[in-house]
C-alpha cells in the first residue's frame, strides 16, 4: 500500500492545469492513497479508477482550494464520523474549513485504516504554528474513537525541528525520520532531511521539509518504507513548489 502526499500549488500561480498534475500523480507518484494539499479535483477524472473525499473552500469561500484525500479502487472512502473534543476541554480548537480531512480507508469491508489529510494555513504569519492546535484537536479526536491505525499526512508549514517539537507527545511516529541513507541535505532548514518545498525561484531558494506521513504506533510495523523530495521526485518542480512523500505499508 502506497501512501503520499503533495501540495499541487492551487492557491497562489498554478504552474499546470489540472488534468497535467492529475496526470504527473498516476504517473510519478504512483500512489494507493494521495493526500493533495492547496487541491482542487481536476474536471475530468476516471471515476471507475479513483475515489476522493473533498471539502472546497480552503479558507474561506473564495479560496476555491481545499485537502483532498484520494484513492484507486477498489480502495473506499468513508468521511470519518467520530465526538468533537472527545475530552469535553473548554479550549479544544478545531481547524479552519478545509484544512483537514479525516477519511476512513476500507479495504474489502474492513477500515484498514484512517487518514487525517492536513494543511496548516498561514493566515497572519510564515508559518503553520496558528494552526497546529486545530490539527492536532482532529488528531486526538480520531485517535479517542478507538481508531488505532492512523496516518497523518500532509503540509505543516513547519520544519521538523519545529514540528516534532510539538508532536512529540502524540502516539505517532514521522516515518521520514526512521528511514535512513538519505543523501545529505546542504543547508537545509530547521533539521530538514529531505527537500520537500523550494520557496521562491532563486538559484538559493531555502531547502527545506514542510510535508510530512506520520503513522500511528499499529501501523508502524508494517511501514517497509520511505521516500520523498526533490531527490526522489526530480521533475517536482515543474509542477509544483511541493515535491511528494510517500510511504510502503505491507497488507496483509
Amino acid at each position: 500500500m502506497i501512501v503520499a502526499t503533495w501540495n499541487m500549488k492551487q492557491a497562489v500561480a498554478p504552474k499546470k492545469p489540472l488534468n497535467e498534475l492529475w496526470a504527473w500523480i498516476e504517473n510519478e507518484i504512483d500512489p494507493d492513497i494521495i493526500v493533495l494539499t492547496e487541491a482542487r479535483p481536476p474536471k475530468e477524472i476516471d471515476n471507475d479508477k479513483w475515489g476522493m473525499i473533498y471539502k472546497p473552500g480552503g479558507i474561506g469561500a473564495r479560496r476555491t482550494w481545499g485537502t483532498i484525500v484520494a484513492a484507486r479502487k477498489p480502495i473506499e472512502l468513508v468521511k470519518a464520523e467520530f465526538k468533537v473534543n472527545a475530552f469535553d476541554e473548554a479550549e479544544w480548537a478545531t481547524p479552519a474549513p478545509g484544512s483537514v480531512e479525516s477519511v476512513d480507508i476500507v479495504l474489502e469491508g474492513k477500515t484498514w485504516a484512517t487518514v487525517v489529510g492536513v494543511y496548516a494555513f498561514m493566515p497572519n504569519s510564515k508559518n503553520g504554528f496558528e494552526a497546529l492546535d486545530g490539527i492536532i484537536c482532529e488528531v486526538i479526536d480520531v485517535m479517542a474513537s478507538d481508531r488505532e491505525r492512523v496516518i497523518v499526512a500532509g503540509d505543516f508549514n513547519l520544519w521538523p525541528n519545529d514540528l516534532n517539537r510539538f508532536m512529540k507527545d502524540l502516539p505517532l511516529i514521522d516515518v521520514i525520520g526512521t528511514v535512513d541513507g538519505f543523501p545529505e541535505l546542504v543547508d537545509g532548514k530547521g533539521g530538514s532531511r529531505i527537500w520537500t518545498h523550494k520557496n521562491g525561484n532563486s538559484p538559493n531558494a531555502a531547502r527545506q521539509e514542510i510535508d510530512y506521513i506520520y503513522v500511528s504506533e499499529a501501523l508502524a510495523d508494517e511501514f517497509v518504507s520511505g521516500c520523498g523530495g526533490i531527490d526522489d521526485y526530480p521533475t517536482s518542480w515543474e509542477f509544483s513548489d511541493h515535491a511528494p512523500v510517500m510511504a510502503q505499508f505491507n497488507v496483509d
